[in-house]
């Protein structure tokens, strides 16, 4: 598709855009480098690159990995069609020197553990790898421009007034003091977000909610945000109190689920059909269910529901959807909890999700947040979570990943996830006969899916032909995907740092 925003900007060759930043990036790494607050990893184990081979590298390049490739490849190798201003990229940037936590003493969420600098480096980086330009401010215009033109709202960027809700994953926490190990939305790039829209994109932080309708939205978030650039920014969460708002249920936006759910009836918060645009702010980790849990399932923390007939926290539960999702025999003694395997070609709840328009269809950006990645959605981050493949090496994941399109943001990190050793040996996440790829068959083919379901999530009678691309890399060795190759359809993988 044609850049909307092209006209207004002077044209840049692909070859000038990268060689641009790489020199952007070799210079942030060198600074940074020099910077006496930034610490090496403890050991010469968690050092994944000098920054002198950083600095070398001229362009953004594909990282090798040395784990072979469990995943089976897709017998078509791609299906569906690639959304975004350039098709189906996905931005990857890794900096080991970024996690700088021992695993000891205070929290991996804190400043001295997840330097702010570097995350915020990070994030600048990615937009402008994702757009192809050399500016945040124009990064963000050709996001805003991209989604009103697949909207039928015209080819102009943000407009003064309009609303953004961030979707943020706080599965683990409970309480506002909440000063746990397990992991949930990085207080440093939440932060770096917001200043982001606020700074470069012109968002007003009054305009801005950061929100989770089934948990509660920390102080270690919350504090971070207490700067005068950020007045007015609004925050949304189950209970409320201390500066947060509690949900509300908009009446009016019922999910209707396209497959045999039998649940409460399920709706979707104000906070979030109130607003203009969305970003999906998710997290990248295995599931015990569902195998994975990224952008796709990030919205199970959205929806609101009734269980026992009481509105509830369990919303997937009360709107009894876990059932479609479940990507191996899952459960025990209590049968409320226990489901079977979901087969491969079968309805799955998240594609709903993924199509509201209301969510979806609203989109401005995918984030998969990979700074410190736990096991599953209930455990903490701890020492073992180091990864052990290539470029990794023992060291946190330090990474972060951004696109348009969500099939392909989550079939990226499906693979990384699925040629992680440290992961696989954790059979409760990912067993060898897991289909916790259903989900992103269905969304690429969603006009006409394996399951031979009509997604129909808005009862609107509308649907599409694809909701993004799903590829698989050619082998971890290379993590080259259909784009990469030279195909003119498929995942796009950039890698910056």
């Amino acid at each position: 598709m044609t850049d909307p925003n092209r006209t207004n900007q002077t044209p840049l060759s692909r070859r000038t855009f990268l060689q641009r930043l790489g020199g952007f990036a070799a210079t942030l790494l060198l600074s940074r480098c020099a910077t006496a607050d930034r610490a090496e990893p403890e050991t010469a184990t968690d050092t994944v690159a000098s920054s002198s081979t950083a600095a070398a590298s001229p362009t953004p390049v594909l990282t090798p990995t040395r784990t072979p490739s469990p995943a089976p490849t897709l017998a078509s190798n791609t299906i569906g069609t690639g959304r975004g201003v350039h098709p189906g990229r996905v931005v990857w940037a890794h900096d080991p020197l970024v996690t700088r936590w021992s695993g000891r003493g205070g929290p991996w969420w804190t400043e001295e553990a997840l330097d702010p600098g570097g995350v915020a480096e990070m994030l600048s980086q990615s937009l402008r790898a994702l757009t192809e330009v050399d500016d945040d401010a124009a990064a963000w215009n050709q996001l805003f421009a991209y989604s009103n033109s697949t909207r039928g709202r015209g080819d102009s960027g943000y407009s003064p007034g309009q609303k953004i809700a961030i979707k943020l994953n706080l599965n683990v926490v409970s309480t506002r003091a909440y000063n746990g190990l397990g992991a949930f939305s990085a207080p440093p790039l939440v932060a770096a977000l917001v200043s982001q829209l606020v700074q470069n994109a012109g968002v007003p932080a009054s305009a801005i909610t950061l929100y989770d309708a089934t948990r509660v939205i920390p102080e270690a978030i919350t504090e971070r945000c207490e700067v005068p650039e950020f007045e007015g920014l609004r925050f949304v969460d189950w209970a409320g109190g201390a500066g947060r708002e509690q949900y509300r249920r908009d009446p009016n936006a019922l999910v209707t689920w396209s497959g045999d759910v039998q649940g409460n009836p399920t709706y979707l918060p104000t906070c979030v059909t109130e607003a203009d645009y969305l970003i999906n702010l998710a997290s990248l980790r295995g599931h015990t269910l569902a195998g994975i849990t990224l952008c796709g399932k990030n919205h199970f923390g959205t929806i609101c529901a009734d269980l026992d007939g009481a509105p509830t926290r369990m919303a997937p539960q009360g709107a009894d959807i876990h059932g479609t999702v479940a990507a191996h025999d899952f459960g025990g003694t209590d049968p409320a909890w226990t489901w079977s395997q979901r087969p491969m070609g079968s309805y799955n709840a998240i594609v709903d999700l993924m199509a509201h328009p209301h969510l979806g269809g609203k989109t401005l950006l995918h984030m998969l947040d990979g700074f410190y990645v736990a096991q599953d959605q209930n455990s903490s981050v701890k020492p073992d979570c180091r990864w052990e493949s290539s470029p990794f090496n023992g060291h946190w994941t330090s990474s972060l990943f951004l696109s348009q399109d969500e099939v392909a943001i989550d079939s990226v990190g499906l693979d990384f996830i699925r040629n992680e050793p440290s992961l696989l040996r954790l059979h409760n996440v990912m067993p060898p006969n897991s289909t916790c790829e259903n989900y992103l068959h269905e969304a690429a083919l969603i006009g006409d899916p394996p399951s031979g379901i009509t997604y129909d999530s808005d009862a609107s009678g509308l649907t599409v032909t694809s909701l993004g691309v799903h590829d698989h890399w050619d082998g971890a060795d290379t993590r080259r995907y259909g784009r990469n190759l030279g195909a003119s359809e498929g995942i796009e993988l950039v890698a910056v740092r």
